[in-house]
């Protein structure tokens, strides 16, 4: 049988600038922030154009994102819904993340809806503005180990310490509300490309009441980067954002970032929505 090649296309991704000397800081309630960003161009492969058994090799402990079919019982505005996504979808990715990496225990913390913006209108989305969250189309990664640890402690109360001696796991739960997907697509970095040592810098992300801490990506020409084409609401990515357990060969973290397809340029379609849910993952009761 003849090999499939595998297809791609090039986006202009921002990264952070080296010309950035201070440590990076951002306050997530306004569009306050010392980054500096700049774009390189980024060959994305597509999943879809690999083989079964390259896909294969794509899992949360191998690459730190994973592809898994999943359908929702919660279709179009219903997951712009507070109240079914809290009441229905939360029960839902639950069960999901429990028969797929065999969790015994999760704990959904956060969640966010984006919508891009009409075709033809131009919007800065590098800085996540939360008036109008759009896509975000800088490579980063939402939490730092220091921040992933906290979390347990943020969140789960008395059995913090308890639930904190076992492997723990963020994982964002990341899904089209409509598709195809076609104007800003999600891309994600496989772990093993990248090099932690120069390709992650700490960020402080100031709140109100506590200070956490995310990571901005460099760029680098030995990044492997890849997305979903006309990726659609059955097409979930799941990215991992925190492992507790620190093993050789197994992957810690994802940078991702949304970038603008060109290809869209010449196509039909409807701009981006989507859902991501933020999920603390627990191996243990």
């Amino acid at each position: 049988m003849p090999v499939a090649t595998p297809q791609s296309v090039n986006a202009e991704v921002p990264f952070l600038s080296p010309s950035l000397k201070e440590r990076p800081f951002m306050y997530p309630t306004s569009a306050q922030t010392n980054i500096v960003m700049e774009e390189h161009e980024v060959q994305i492969t597509d999943l879809r154009s690999l083989s079964e058994s390259e896909l294969a090799g794509f899992t949360t402990d191998n690459s730190g994102f994973q592809w898994v079919k999943h359908e929702s019982k919660l279709k179009g505005d219903e997951l712009f819904d507070e109240e079914k996504i809290k009441n229905e979808y939360y029960p839902e990715i639950d069960a999901f993340l429990k028969k797929t990496l065999g969790a015994r225990r999760t704990f959904i913390f956060d969640h966010t809806t984006r919508r891009a913006p009409p075709p033809g209108e131009k919007v800065d989305f590098a800085r996540d503005r939360p008036s109008r969250r759009g896509p975000v189309p800088r490579a980063h990664v939402d939490q730092t180990p220091k921040a992933g640890a906290e979390r347990v402690f943020l969140h789960l109360g008395e059995d913090a310490e308890r639930l904190s001696k076992g492997r723990v796991q963020i994982v964002n739960v990341w899904r089209p509300i409509r598709g195809p997907i076609r104007d800003y697509p999600l891309a994600v970095a496989d772990y093993r490309s990248i090099n932690p040592e120069t390709d992650l810098q700490p960020t402080d992300l100031i709140y109100p009441t506590r200070i956490g801490e995310t990571y901005q990506v460099r760029y680098g020409d030995h990044q492997k980067w890849y997305y979903i084409k006309d990726q659609k609401p059955d097409d979930v990515l799941l990215l991992k954002c925190y492992e507790s357990e620190v093993e050789p060969g197994r992957a810690l973290l994802t940078p991702h970032t949304a970038f603008f397809n060109k290809d869209s340029l010449t196509q039909e379609f409807e701009p981006r929505q989507s859902i991501e849910i933020r999920v603390l993952v627990f191996y243990t009761e």
